[in-house]
């Protein structure tokens, strides 16, 4: 009897479930997803000597980022965040010393430079570590290099400002990239009575309009007038669109000469001009004749580097 129910027919089965078995592609088990992995930073941190995790880090990405920063990640999204790294740390050479650790990748280093400047203002502490400029206090630090935004933690004490302090240059040393800011916020660093600490790139909505954004904005005070800078990145091949854009959203606008427009907005008035690809803005109480040479100012240091974008 060979049949399927026989005891040879049983046998022939099973041997080719076992052939085709081994037969069969392995089976492939994912790997871990590398936005999980713990942030190279932290390796090259305890490499170094000193610096110790107290707990394994915790990693958060856009869907999940409110559980940790509740409140504050609708103003990380809009620069592209991707991964948020939280870590505590010890310094091994003072046991019970813990500091928080927040490494925010960007998607860029313009994104990351925006964060670092709307957790920037004026009259801030500042500390320079390599191209970074470190905004400290007591009890924190903030800074970021290439695409990555840095804030450092700790609870007050004695030692924590130096604790924070040395933390930042650590992170700074063992980030790729620096911590020069994009080119346009040199042109308004540039200028005379900006105010130190004032300069913000904003992804949305700058002075309350759409339109206005991205850009650059700044804070200015000088012995004849005071108000707003603005400035925005060329566009290539949208300029057109983006002026057609601003006359038709911004209010009261209108052309006062070929090279200078105005708007009438709730704080003021607008007057806007171009600088090769760029468009400048000044905002405020101000006005055509105390603007014109305020913009040609603005015009100069914007040589160089409006022509094409950064």
């Amino acid at each position: 009897m060979t049949g399927p129910g026989s005891p040879s027919g049983s046998l022939r089965t099973l041997a080719a479930f076992l052939l085709a078995a081994l037969s069969a592609p392995a089976l492939v088990v994912p790997a871990a997803s590398a936005a999980d992995a713990p942030h190279p930073s932290l390796s090259a941190l305890e490499e170094r000597g000193g610096w110790k995790l107290v707990l394994p880090p915790r990693t958060f990405g856009p869907d999940n980022l409110y559980e940790e920063i509740d409140g504050e990640s609708e103003l990380f999204l809009p620069y592209g965040m991707e991964r948020l790294t939280v870590a505590l740390l010890g310094w091994a050479a003072a046991p019970g010393t813990e500091l928080r650790l927040e490494l925010f990748r960007m998607a860029s280093p313009r994104d990351a430079y925006g964060i670092f400047s709307q957790h920037r203002y004026p009259d801030q502490e500042v500390l320079r570590v390599e191209t970074s400029e470190v905004a400290v206090s007591d009890t924190t630090a903030d800074f970021f290099r290439g695409e990555t935004f840095v804030r450092v933690r700790a609870k007050p004490g004695e030692g924590s400002r130096k604790n924070v302090t040395d933390l930042a240059r650590d992170v700074a040393a063992a980030l790729p990239g620096d911590g020069a800011p994009p080119g346009e916020a040199g042109i308004l660093e540039r200028f005379e009575g900006r105010i130190a600490g004032s300069i913000i790139y904003q992804k949305r909505a700058m002075l309350g309009y759409e339109c206005l954004s991205p850009g650059f904005e700044a804070r200015f005070s000088n012995a004849s007038a005071s108000g707003r800078l603005v400035l925005l990145p060329p566009v290539p091949g949208k300029e057109d669109e983006r002026w057609a854009r601003l006359a038709r959203e911004l209010p009261g606008y209108r052309e006062v000469t070929p090279a200078l427009s105005r708007a009438d907005l709730p704080t003021g008035t607008l007057w806007i001009s171009r600088a090769g690809a760029c468009v400048l803005a000044v905002a405020g109480p101000l006005l055509q004749e105390r603007v014109v040479p305020l913009l040609s100012a603005l015009t100069k240091a914007a040589a160089g580097v409006c022509g094409t974008y950064h």
